[in-house]
């Protein structure tokens, strides 16, 4: 079975102040997933390589706004919604991974599903897409991300950060049980009342601004740095 890592509050603060020329480790065969905020992390990332600071090197995405687990749960995609893209087709999650040859991937999803409201179908929704996954990509280094914070402001009713940290809990619980990574990156974008940090938002609700992306991307990198250690 695949080793659980979870890093606590202290390693994720650590690897979001990573020294610069710090060993940087290798995204070769890595494929993002996720909806508009992995769109973010794919956007910050060729930004970042144009001028001349290349970051996640050899990493790939596989990501649409309004992605949802509903989707990336199915073998085929829903024609009603959004789907994932690749080679100018639609695709699946598994068959996209599947064309790519991903050897690892971190996939992020839940924000579109409203987190949390509707705990019990989400986890049954995760467990599928992460079953599918691994059986058209047996090989694969499956990595599940929380999901990210929301501003105090911003929250409702059902997108809530109580509703996130109930999903995020039981998405841990759900890696522990099926034998595959589970990483916070929730906690190092938070503020001192559990939020997602004013500075760190774009639109003052849940999209991350330049400094909240690159805590993700340290936060990912320090995990990629402790796995192969």
């Amino acid at each position: 079975m695949k080793r659980l890592l979870c890093l606590c509050l202290a390693c994720l603060l650590a690897a979001a102040c990573l020294p610069a020329g710090a060993e940087q480790p290798s995204f070769a065969g890595t494929v993002f997933v996720g909806d508009s905020i992995m769109q973010q992390i794919g956007r910050y990332r060729m930004e970042q390589t144009e001028r001349g600071n290349p970051i996640l090197e050899g990493a790939r995405f596989l990501a649409i706004s309004s992605y949802s687990l509903s989707q990336a749960s199915r073998i085929t995609p829903n024609e009603d919604k959004p789907a994932l893209m690749l080679r100018g087709s639609r695709v699946s999650l598994p068959e996209g991974l599947r064309q790519l040859e991903a050897r690892r991937v971190f996939i992020m999803l839940g924000m579109n599903d409203e987190a949390g409201a509707r705990l019990n179908p989400q986890v049954n929704l995760y467990r599928r897409l992460i079953e599918r996954v691994l059986n058209r990509n047996p090989d694969l280094e499956l990595v599940a991300l929380s999901v990210t914070p929301i501003t105090k402001r911003a929250q409702t009713k059902k997108l809530n950060q109580a509703n996130f940290n109930t999903f995020n809990t039981a998405l841990e619980a759900l890696c522990q049980e099926m034998g595959v990574s589970y990483l916070d990156v929730a906690t190092p974008l938070m503020d001192g009342e559990g939020f997602l940090r004013p500075e760190f938002s774009s639109d003052n609700r849940v999209h991350l601004s330049k400094e909240g992306m690159e805590v993700f991307v340290k936060t990912i990198e320090a995990f990629a740095l402790a796995s192969v250690e």
